[in-house]
């Protein structure tokens, strides 16, 4: 029978190995000229194309398609820029925005609703490689327009693929 004591203490090896050789693996921002595709894991349903214009800022135009079948369609367009404040190896925060344009048929009452959208947020972003990372943001949001005009918090876990 094995000690539990050398279990804990094998655990406890392979999981500083394993955090150690991510930090080996991790990269920093993509370079300047890159191209992703990004989609939202949670939040606001839309595919984002990032473009790195230098090493603080890039640029994501998106575009969003959700429909509940019977009720509402709903279509987005914008952009979201991020500026990067930090970049600590493969860690780094930034500022973002919103700026768009939506769309809402509301089909059982065959009319559309069209609204425009400001946002500002701050949130963080961890490359596991020069091709993928993961981000996390909270946003505040304004919308103006055909709807009530209201602001509105959101919360966005995206992943990323670079090219």
């Amino acid at each position: 029978m094995i000690p539990m004591n050398s279990i804990i203490k094998k655990t406890a090896l392979l999981i500083i190995i394993t955090l150690y050789s991510l930090t080996l693996h991790a990269q920093s921002i993509p370079e300047t000229g890159n191209v992703g595709i990004r989609a939202n894991i949670t939040g606001q349903t839309s595919i984002e194309v990032p473009y790195m214009l230098n090493e603080s800022l890039s640029i994501a135009p998106f575009i969003g398609l959700n429909a509940t079948k019977d009720q509402t369609t709903n279509f987005s367009l914008g952009v979201r820029p991020r500026y990067y404040i930090t970049n600590e190896n493969s860690f780094a925060t930034y500022a973002t925005g919103t700026l768009g344009i939506s769309n809402t048929s509301l089909n059982n009452a065959n009319t559309s609703i069209t609204d425009f959208n400001i946002g500002v947020g701050y949130g963080a972003e961890y490359f596991f490689s020069d091709h993928f990372s993961v981000s996390g943001d909270a946003n505040l949001n304004s919308r103006v327009g055909d709807s009530a005009n209201n602001l509105s918090t959101a919360v966005r876990i995206s992943a990323s693929l670079y090219f």
